[in-house]
């Protein structure tokens, strides 16, 4: 049974981590942060002594904004690694991202051997932008969550 002075703690516990779903964590970054030589990840992945629960809101904020400041490059590193795994296990996804460079590539000479680049400049900005979000979009964002989460369910199954 939950007694009624641990669930405004609950409760509150909740608002905070949820009001973190709002907050954006690059805010405070700066391009000093990304030139910076990243901590040791013996500090990164530091004890469990070190970590305590937030007191507020704008506390739970600048903790995450100063969390991200400081570590930027060891996430950056997690981050790649994690990619390169999911790469690795993922060859058909591999080899559709080679594929997609000389496709783009091919395209792009496409329009400038048609002469449409030149003829009709805003036709080709807009199809240059198109193609761009497209790129991005798809094989970017849409790969790299799925490949993030592949990665991570191999990574825990190779724990486990």
């Amino acid at each position: 049974m939950v007694s009624s002075s641990s669930s405004p703690t609950v409760s509150s516990r909740a608002r905070i981590l949820l009001s973190l779903l709002k907050t954006n964590p690059f805010r405070k970054l700066e391009t000093d942060d990304l030139n910076a030589n990243p901590p040791p990840f013996s500090v990164f992945c530091g004890g469990t002594e070190l970590y305590s629960f937030p007191a507020s809101q704008s506390d739970a904020t600048e903790r995450v904004q100063e969390n991200v400041r400081h570590f930027i490059g060891n996430y950056i590193s997690v981050f790649v690694v994690i990619f390169l795994i999911s790469l690795y296990k993922q060859p058909i996804a591999f080899l559709t991202l080679l594929a997609s460079f000389p496709v783009k590539d091919y395209l792009d000479h496409l329009i400038t051997k048609r002469g449409v680049d030149q003829a009709y400049p805003f036709i080709r900005r807009l199809l240059f932008f198109i193609s761009k979000a497209a790129y991005l979009g798809k094989s970017s964002i849409l790969y790299l969550c799925v490949s993030f989460i592949y990665a991570a369910s191999w990574i825990l199954k190779e724990v486990a």
